[in-house]
């Protein structure tokens, strides 16, 4: 189900000793590997918030099971690492109709995407990634992070206000989702 998130900020995370996250006793199962991916083009303002959100989230020191993966504009050589994790956590924007800023949470099974013929690979989206990744045995469980952009046609490195503004909530739903999954 698509969840457009309105809830109040979330707790930051208890840290462990030396800065880092606090680690998981004996006799458990392993974490999950999990990737944090951002995806857009740094250079049209609002549609490089994925990349923005991954660059903000450098200085922190996850778990050896957590990446962070700028991926700007998406990339079949993608697949080969959604075959070696178990979750994939993607940051990108998305075009809702609703006011800028508005982020919505969901799995690429609870929407439906028209799929659009393309003449190149240079024109698949993440949800077309996904699917060539599935056919070759890679399905990772997915979650999308995307946000209303208000601006994805001026040339700019700087995201608007509106997104700006986002940056932390969005950190917070990341956390979450790392939570419980129980990758951290």
């Amino acid at each position: 189900m698509v969840e457009k998130e309105n809830n109040p900020p979330i707790p930051p995370l208890q840290k462990g000793g030396k800065g880092g996250f606090k680690k998981r006793g004996k006799g458990r199962s392993p974490p999950p590997k999990v990737l944090i991916l951002g995806v857009g083009n740094l250079l049209l303002r609002d549609e490089g918030f994925g990349v923005h959100l991954i660059k903000s989230l450098e200085g922190i020191s996850f778990p050896e099971n957590v990446q962070l993966l700028e991926a700007g504009t998406v990339s079949h050589q993608l697949i080969p690492l959604f075959h070696s994790i178990d979750y994939l956590i993607v940051i990108d924007v998305i075009e809702a109709g609703d006011g800028p800023g508005s982020i919505f949470k969901f799995s690429p099974d609870d929407v439906k995407f028209r799929s659009e013929r393309m003449l190149s690979l240079h024109q698949m989206g993440i949800i077309d990634i996904l699917q060539m990744a599935e056919l070759t045995g890679a399905k990772p469980k997915t979650i999308i992070i995307g946000i209303q952009p208000k601006d994805i046609s001026s040339w700019s490195l700087e995201l608007s206000d509106e997104l700006k503004a986002v940056i932390p909530r969005v950190k917070d739903l990341i956390f979450e989702e790392l939570r419980k999954i129980k990758a951290i």
